[in-house]
């Protein structure tokens, strides 16, 4: 391009203050565009989030009018009831006696838990409570008046009560359901039901949605947040502070009004700040069948994200519009840039050769036939290339040559010089585009001195293995011998406390035996008498430690099936109930019918007998002895048998020591330490595990792990054993 073919561009100055004004100007434009659409965009969003508050509170009021209708029924069938008809005509013929009898309260409780409510009471004319399912409890309803209600007005006016209240003995806010109970055409009382809507309230909670339910006073009294609980969006009356503190139907304490905030977009919505200060617009909706309203509260910034996100359309539209412009003004400037490229690319060219020529790689250009264009000085000097040769073909210089892999990694090579010497190689084969013309770049590095490096290295490494190997055949047999210690040690003491356990009762025999030889020849067979009887009990005891360690060291039928727990309970249970009631042990067991383990019956047994019987030692004397067996599922679904006393507990070092051989925490004589032992193996055989945990002074815990278990997720069923 010649100086004549130069485009004729506008002069900078021109350009730049021309582009500067409309960019000025489209600035001013857009600013004032945002100001004047911000309010219009705010309200039109409102409007459309009322239309979404009304579908979603339409859901909120189905789930509440469902909940309700649930249990609405349940006060009228009840009032008909002639279980709670007929005493309550007693209670009305003796009006100076309160109803006390617990089987209608019970029957209450029955219900109750039947039907899911919270609770049902009966009252007669004059409030007071005869009947309560909670007449077990701290709070029972039961001699509590409650005359002053509202739902028990309308109740005796012959009317349904229907009264949402905050409980004036238990504390707990709930919805009442209150009916007329009659008899020829008499009131006698009053049923009440009671339902509890905090889990509805949990519900609307984990919605993620603020939610409000308001009577006709404008107080809170249902909400997702429970500090929004009580308080008035609107002014009461005085007289209705006085009617609430008459009726306590929301406690106590004074109902406090919540402030409105101001906002702009309409009349129709009000607005309120929640704890964190964040401004939230309230929809409210008439509940078509009760005397509330129910609020669907909604961020204000969710509303102001929207206007963003259509003012920043407006913003894109005005950035498009500016790179327009900038983008005209650019292709003016690329042409006299082009100009100036061409002039530097002849002098870069001269500059990339002379840095190629001086770089410390080998470097070879190929055509698309992988013919040398090119070959640097550094590529020379590793092939000892003369440059009046002719240039060489790749494949005469290395082996392998994989022109195949071009674009790969580097490949490791042979190199092949003149003088046919040869020396590793790392080359690397690189695709580029000239023009409309495919070549390659070939990169050469020697690594002679790398390639010695590893060789050093690797003989290294197998030294060192070879030294690890040696170090690890003494530590194998270092760890023999240790075995072989530990077992002839464990046998030391195994023989020492035999020895121990067998010595005391052969002596005690020694010595009764010649104490009786000498009555004898006193002429006292009396005492020889019961010198005999102490031998027999002796030998007894040398029986059962023969027996048990047998027991311990001895082959086991450890074949395992699915076993239910409940019939080595049982058994464990019968064989042992003379001890416990003879020791006045309350004994609970909790179990699951359906509970199944992977075990053997007879194993089984004998570990329950074992574990149950140490259990009735350990409560020896102990005030208020009990023993509690339940099952537990661990963290992987597999069942624990778990039992557990109020004994005296054990130390850390005791516990370490428990499943020990011999090892007794019993007085002397009560025991040879075997149990436990024995019950631990046991387990083991059967693939099961045995563990304690206990504290000192509140007791131990007993806990059986089966490996395999299959149940279903029910109540367990719980049998009681009681000796007092």
């Amino acid at each position: 391009m010649t100086a004549h073919d130069s485009p004729k561009l506008l002069p900078p100055w021109l350009s730049f203050i021309s582009l500067r004004g409309v960019l000025i100007g489209l600035a001013l434009t857009l600013s004032m565009l945002l100001l004047a659409s911000d309010s219009h965009l705010m309200g039109r969003e409102a409007a459309r989030t009322a239309e979404q508050a009304e579908r979603r509170l339409g859901a909120y009021k189905t789930s509440l009018q469902a909940t309700i209708h649930r249990h609405q029924y349940l006060s009228r069938i009840l009032a008909e009831d002639p279980r709670l008809v007929v005493p309550l005509r007693q209670v009305v013929r003796h009006p100076n006696t309160l109803g006390l009898d617990i089987n209608h309260s019970e029957l209450l409780n029955q219900i109750n838990e039947a039907a899911g409510s919270d609770e049902i009471f009966v009252m007669d004319r004059e409030g007071y409570t005869h009947w309560s399912s909670n007449y077990q409890a701290a709070t029972s309803f039961v001699g509590q008046n409650y005359g002053f209600r509202p739902y028990f007005i309308d109740a005796m006016a012959g009317r349904q009560g229907f009264y949402y209240a905050v409980g004036a003995t238990s504390g707990i806010p709930g919805l009442f359901f209150a009916n007329p109970i009659r008899s020829d055409g008499e009131i006698l009382g009053v049923v009440v039901v009671k339902i509890d809507l905090a889990p509805l309230e949990l519900s609307w909670q984990e919605s993620g949605d603020q939610v409000w339910v308001t009577d006709r006073n404008g107080i809170i009294f249902l909400a997702s947040d429970e500090r929004w609980h009580y308080r008035a969006i609107r002014p009461i009356s005085q007289g209705v502070q006085n009617r609430l503190n008459t009726t306590l139907q929301y406690g106590p304490g004074p109902i406090e009004l919540l402030p409105q905030e101001e906002t702009r977009l309409s009349s129709e919505w009000s607005a309120f700040s929640d704890a964190d200060q964040n401004l939230l617009l309230n929809f409210p909706s008439d509940i078509g069948f009760y005397p509330w309203d129910m609020h669907w509260l909604v961020p204000l910034s969710q509303l102001r994200q929207r206007v963003w996100g259509q003012q920043l359309a407006i913003i894109l539209a005005y950035i498009l519009c500016a790179g327009g412009l900038l983008y005209y003004r650019e292709r003016h400037r690329r042409t006299s840039a082009q100009m100036a490229l061409s002039r530097m690319t002849q002098e870069r060219e001269s500059h990339q050769r002379a840095i190629i020529q001086n770089t410390d790689a080998g470097l070879l250009n190929l055509d698309d036939g992988f013919r040398p264009i090119f070959i640097n000085e550094k590529a020379r000097d590793l092939f000892l290339l003369s440059a009046e040769s002719l240039s060489p073909r790749p494949d005469s210089l290395f082996s392998p040559w994989c022109p195949e892999k071009a674009g790969a990694s580097s490949i490791r090579a042979e190199g092949l010089r003149r003088d046919g010497s040869r020396f590793p190689l790392l080359y690397t084969l690189k695709s580029i585009r000239v023009g409309d013309q495919n070549e390659y770049i070939l990169t050469v590095q020697d690594i002679t001195e790398l390639t010695d490096a590893q060789i050093a290295l690797q003989e290294a490494n197998e030294a060192l293995e070879r030294r690890v190997e040696e170090r690890t055949a003494d530590l194998q047999r270092a760890q023999a011998a240790l075995a072989q210690n530990q077992k002839l040690a464990a046998l030391g003491r195994m023989s020492a406390a035999i020895a121990h356990e067998i010595n005391q009762p052969i002596t005690a025999l020694g010595n009764y035996a010649a104490s009786s030889r000498l009555l004898l020849q006193h002429q006292q067979p009396d005492k020889v008498a019961e010198n005999l009887t102490r031998i027999e009990a002796l030998l007894e005891r040398l029986s059962s430690l023969s027996r048990q360690l047998r027991i311990f060291s001895g082959k086991r039928n450890t074949g395992s099936e699915w076993v239910s727990l409940q019939g080595p309970m049982r058994y464990a249970l019968d064989l042992l109930k003379p001890r416990l009631d003879e020791a006045g042990i309350e004994c609970k067991v909790a179990l699951n019918d359906d509970a199944r383990v992977q075990a053997n019956t007879m194993l089984l047994e004998q570990i329950v007998v074992n574990l149950l019987s140490n259990a009735i030692d350990a409560l020896d004397g102990h005030p208020n002895p009990a023993i509690n067996i339940s099952l537990n599922q661990d963290t992987e679904g597999a069942l624990q048998l778990i039992l557990e006393d109020n004994g005296p507990g054990m130390t850390a070092e005791q516990q370490s020591r428990v499943f020990e051989p011999f090892y007794t925490t019993k007085a002397v004589g009560k025991g040879v330490g075997l149990g436990l032992a024995i019950s631990y193996s046991l387990a083991l055989d059967m693939g099961a595990h045995l563990s304690v945990a206990s504290t000192l002074g509140q007791g131990s815990r007993f806990i059986l792990h089966f490996r395999y278990s299959q149940h279903e997720q029910q109540q367990p069923s719980t049998s009681e054993h009681t000796s007092i």
